[in-house]
């Protein structure tokens, strides 16, 4: 049941159905029915339901978000008040293995595939963003499209850091609008499907994370 996925104090997000706002709640008491909430608001705005009216629900944990439809029952007034949620479904899981882009810096180190038996020479650089498919790179000089690059950098899992070795293929090369240094976007290349799920774990640690601080 997915009354059973959720906690009080939860971090959840709403939207009216049909609509793609999302709006901040927290879960603030759970009955054999009913989800009772917050009233939800974006950015100071608020999110005003009536009885009836159908909505999304939308709530992460360390490795992925889930989905699933409510309709407004009403409120619940006491000393703040609460909409009453009644689940119209069950909790689907999205996914977005490609596509969530987590904005985060990351020390990456960075080099040309060496000749022969040479070792490679790496540099720094620190990371944009990054999702289960490549990552934004700020750099300190020009990556031409096209070039693969090897790669080394650690994720800081709860279960502990886990070190990636990937090679990534520079699809877009511009300079940031405000600072004027070099952006090479990249592609992971040869990536397997354990270092994609670390990735995407991490990411959702962080979306979690975010979402209890808000």
């Amino acid at each position: 049941m997915v009354l059973d996925r959720l906690q009080i104090n939860q971090k959840i997000q709403v939207a009216r159905l049909g609509e793609r706002d999302w709006y901040a709640s927290v879960v603030q008491d759970i009955t054999e029915r009913e989800l009772h909430i917050s009233l939800p608001r974006l950015r100071g705005n608020l999110l005003v339901l009536n009885p009836g009216d159908e909505v999304e629900v939308r709530f992460f944990d360390e490795s992925a978000s889930f989905l699933f439809p409510a309709r407004c029952v009403g409120r619940r007034l006491e000393s703040i008040p609460l909409y009453r949620l009644v689940p119209a479904g069950e909790a689907r899981r999205i996914q977005q293995r490609q596509y969530v882009r987590l904005k985060c810096l990351l020390e990456v180190h960075y080099a040309l595939p060496p000749e022969g038996s040479r070792r490679p020479r790496y540099r720094r650089a620190y990371s944009v963003d990054i999702s289960g498919g490549g990552m934004l790179l700020a750099t300190e000089e020009e990556l031409p499209v096209g070039q693969v690059l090897l790669l080394e950098f650690n994720l800081p899992l709860r279960e502990g850091t886990r070190k990636m070795e990937l090679k990534g293929r520079v699809v877009r090369s511009f300079k940031d609008e405000e600072s004027g240094k070099p952006r090479a976007a990249l592609q992971f290349e040869e990536i397997t499907v354990a270092q994609q799920d670390l990735i995407v774990r991490y990411i959702f640690q962080c979306m979690a994370e975010q979402a209890r601080l808000r």
